[in-house]
């Protein structure tokens, strides 16, 4: 099953996510998200967005069954596929756009914030819940404090708040926030200009 479309639109590469309801990241999507990235260079396309399906989210974090069933071989799987894809949405030579909307949550709030522009729905929450769980998100502790400050990081990681679309800008989370009423056809436009 295909939990990544792959969409071309021009010279835009649309990556969208979709396993409902809430895009959770699960091995198997993972690994088909760091195909897709290692595919997009075949097609030199000028811009990678990454998409969520649906309304409710962008991308709500990774699969905690795959990090918590117990079985080192399954963690162990669960953290390789998540690091390749981080490093290969790092390794892009092209920009990366995220456009987020609804939960941009955990491993979906470091996916997005991996990207070079991120877009956001005014609506849309951004948050590292992880500590709710006992755990720590990996990637944002190593990333984060040089996107947004070690503050900031210590303030999402170790709280586990969620924070809305206009506070994520003010942190460096998001780049841009859209109203509801344009934000296809803003988003839209952003990403042509982007793409030029």
């Amino acid at each position: 099953m295909s939990f990544v479309h792959v969409r071309r639109q021009n010279n835009i590469l649309w990556l969208i996510l979709d396993r409902p309801p809430l895009n959770i990241l699960s091995i198997e999507m993972l690994d088909q998200l760091t195909a897709a990235m290692r595919d997009a260079m075949k097609n030199t396309p000028r811009l990678i967005v990454i998409t969520g399906a649906g309304e409710r989210a962008f991308c709500a974090g990774v699969d905690i069954k795959d990090h918590l069933d117990g079985r080192e071989v399954e963690l162990l799987r669960a953290v390789h596929a998540n690091c390749a894809a981080f490093e290969e949405l790092r390794a892009q030579h092209i920009p990366t756009v995220a456009l987020v909307k609804g939960h941009v949550l955990g491993g979906g709030c470091e996916l997005a914030a991996l990207c070079d522009t991120v877009i956001a729905h005014e609506d849309a929450t951004f948050g590292l819940p992880e500590i709710n769980l006992a755990v720590f998100p990996p990637v944002a502790a190593v990333y984060f404090p040089a996107l947004i400050g070690y503050n900031a990081t210590m303030r999402l990681m170790l709280t586990g708040e969620t924070i809305n679309a206009r506070e994520a800008m003010r942190l460096g989370l998001a780049h841009q926030v859209l109203s509801s009423q344009q934000f296809l056809s803003d988003a839209q436009e952003l990403i042509t200009v982007l793409a030029t």
